[in-house]
């Protein structure tokens, strides 16, 4: 009676499952009450695993998940994996090598009852890579270039720490041809690109950020085990082939780069804290509470290099111009010190002139190779002094709500999600490099209830110094809506142009634009100038003033000066106070306003 009854139990129990999961084919059946007890598919480690949040993956490529609807089903993706790997289908056990490691460690009867086959590619992957260190590579802001205003982070897995040029970098990127910036501008803000992880060699990275966009590089080293770093390069080379829709906002190269940390230790929670916006900036700073940087280093331009070499090393400037042609010879009233500058000089300005396509490849290399030549004649080694700029660590935030007071008894409250203006202490940012988006600006008169004063979608100002050599424009655009000086309401555009002279310290600018102001039918529009100066020359101090003149239709023009200063009190509160005195209206011609910035 009792075999009678083990039998009929084992019937039902089969008959059961059978109901419960009719789309899966498992080789064991205790696999299968393993998993509903213990719930694997609920495991938050699992979901960290497909990228999940808020109900599906933010995988795009229906290469990434074994069911149909692994995208949006967390159970029914664990389920199809697994039966993939007892029935050797789908090339998983090769494809998902983590997952696989994974589900081994959490189902003791995996091991036994899945089809083990050679992977070549994997191992060919793993042997190549041969992960020991983990670094978050940080390449800083480019000045003249939009999309890059923000800045870029990747990883850097290295075997050696002596040599991180031969190491490999791990990336993530919109994958696209277009260079129009408007284009890529609208495409990346609305996830028209696809974003791609990629794998490289180091160096390349390298030679594109440091060399070709002359963008200075910060590298902070990852505290993680070995048994995480193996975790991250085992998921690296699952999502090789895959593919995420890419937002500049949020889902861009920095928060895509945080899933594989997550990924890498149990205990991490990045990805969550960006639910707006993703700066490359505060992508790093999120690692610092969880004590993942254990040491950092800068890694300066090329253009850097250069402009120490014009501004400290070459004492005998007089025909600065004429040396720094690559046809011109050195002249023997030289020193041997001036002589060497410039030789250093104009072999890193001709990879830049190369970079920017002034000249074909075997061109280049003639001239490089003959000024090759002639340094190894002077047998003495450079040394340059670069100091090594506030790291970006220890920068304020990249949002900011602001609160200010003003003479003719107004209060104003702003909230801006990001990033970094003319008034903002910039240590860790790109001095000149100005970029906001998102900015509101709410005012209460005395007399009038709360109203909308400002609005701005988008404001970029990139002040580029220029110097004897290089002769950037800087620009700006202002686009948004404004509650004009003569109490009616406009959209605003404002573009901009013009130079910029001085230093990371201290620089003069001067713009000429256009004011465009728009509703319905009525238009106002200036033509004007603008003289300003920023210094940073005191510690946590910056001051500043401006002029600016317009000359409007109907008959209207405005001479307006500001003086400004901001005091940082600590990493993230600052005391901003300006006087400003302009003429268009003779009502509150002269004000002073003071408030305090608190970013976050």
């Amino acid at each position: 009676m009792q075999n009678i009854s083990n039998f009929f139990n084992r019937k039902v129990k089969y008959l059961l499952l059978t109901f419960l999961f009719p789309t899966f084919c498992f080789s064991s059946i205790t696999t299968q009450i393993f998993i509903e007890q213990k719930k694997l598919y609920e495991n938050p480690y699992w979901s960290k695993l497909l990228h999940y949040t808020n109900g599906e993956s933010e995988i795009d490529s229906d290469n990434f998940f074994i069911s149909k609807d692994g995208k949006t089903d967390l159970k029914k993706e664990l389920f199809e994996t697994i039966n993939s790997l007892e029935n050797g289908q789908n090339n998983v056990l090769c494809r998902f090598p983590l997952r696989v490691k994974w589900l081994k460690e959490n189902i003791p009867s995996l091991e036994k009852d899945i089809v083990n086959y050679s992977c070549a590619e994997l191992d060919e992957f793993l042997s190549s890579v041969d992960a020991k260190h983990v670094t978050m590579v940080f390449p800083t802001a480019h000045i003249n270039s939009p999309a890059s205003m923000y800045g870029h982070t990747f990883l850097r897995v290295s075997s050696n720490e002596e040599t991180p040029l031969i190491s490999n970098a791990v990336n993530f990127a919109a994958k696209t041809d277009d260079t129009n910036g408007l284009i890529f501008a609208y495409k990346g803000l609305f996830g028209e690109y696809e974003g791609r992880y990629s794998i490289l060699p180091y160096y390349e990275k390298i030679k594109e950020y440091n060399n070709l966009e002359q963008r200075d590089i910060w590298e902070y080293d990852l505290d993680l085990t070995q048994d995480e770093i193996d975790r991250l390069v085992l998921h690296a080379f699952e999502l090789k082939d895959s593919y995420s829709d890419y937002f500049f906002f949020k889902e861009n190269c920095s928060y895509n780069i945080l899933w594989l940390l997550e990924v890498a230790r149990y205990d991490l929670d990045l990805v969550s804290h960006f639910t707006f916006k993703t700066v490359p900036l505060d992508s790093i700073k999120i690692l610092k509470p969880y004590n993942l940087i254990k040491d950092s280093r800068f890694r300066y331009s090329n253009m850097r290099k250069m402009k120490n070499i014009l501004e400290e090393k070459i004492e005998n400037k007089e025909h600065l111009k004429t040396y720094v042609n690559e046809n011109e010879p050195l002249t023997e009233t030289l020193s041997t010190d001036d002589k060497i500058s410039y030789l250093d000089f104009k072999i890193l300005y001709l990879q830049y002139q190369r970079a920017n396509n002034e000249y074909e490849k075997d061109e280049y290399l003639k001239k490089y190779l003959r000024l090759l030549k002639e340094r190894s004649s002077y047998n003495k080694a450079s040394v340059y002094d670069i100091k090594t700029p506030f790291n970006p660590l220890n920068s304020h935030d990249s949002a900011k709500v602001s609160l200010f007071y003003d003479s003719t008894d107004s209060f104003e409250l702003g909230l801006k999600p990001v990033y970094n203006d003319i008034y903002d202490i910039s240590e860790g940012y790109l001095e000149g490099a100005y970029i906001d988006f998102f900015d509101l600006n709410i005012k209460k008169t005395k007399d009038e209830n709360v109203k909308l004063d400002k609005f701005t979608l988008l404001k970029i100002k990139s002040l580029a110094q220029q110097d004897i050599i290089f002769k950037p424009l800087s620009w700006g655009i202002d686009l948004g809506y404004e509650h004009f000086k003569d109490q009616k309401d406009y959209l605003k555009i404002k573009p901009e142009t013009g130079l910029t002279f001085g230093n990371e310290k201290n620089f003069i600018y001067t713009m000429i634009g256009s004011n465009v102001y728009y509703k319905n039918s009525d238009q106002l529009y200036s033509i004007g100038s603008s003289v300003g100066f920023i210094t940073n020359q005191f510690d946590d101090i910056k001051l500043g003033f401006r002029y600016s003149y317009d000359k409007y239709n109907k008959g209207l023009e405005n001479n307006e000066f500001e003086i400004s200063t901001t005091y940082k009190i600590e990493q993230n509160i600052a005391l901003n106070v300006k006087y400003i005195n302009d003429n268009l209206y003779k009502e509150d011609k002269e004000r002073i306003k003071a408030g305090i910035f608190y970013y976050f």
